[in-house]
């Protein structure tokens, strides 16, 4: 007998792994971050928009204070 399988939403998948993604960028340290970067092809001490927001806060919007 076939059990029915939930599917999930694209939407929700997406989440889950940028949640993932976050937090595993949490755990990690700026050793880590930079040979990743590095690996890429990429010289975080230049700047790279790849990561922009991650070794770096991002400008805050007002949107982030008001609804």
């Amino acid at each position: 007998m076939r059990t029915k399988v939930k599917t999930i939403a694209s939407e929700a998948k997406l989440t889950r792994i940028l949640d993932a993604f976050a937090q595993e960028l949490v755990e990690s340290s700026d050793e880590e971050i930079f040979a990743a970067a590095a690996d890429l092809g990429m010289d975080l001490k230049k700047w790279s928009s790849a990561f922009a927001g991650v070794t770096y806060p991002a400008r805050p919007q007002l949107a982030d204070f008001f609804d």
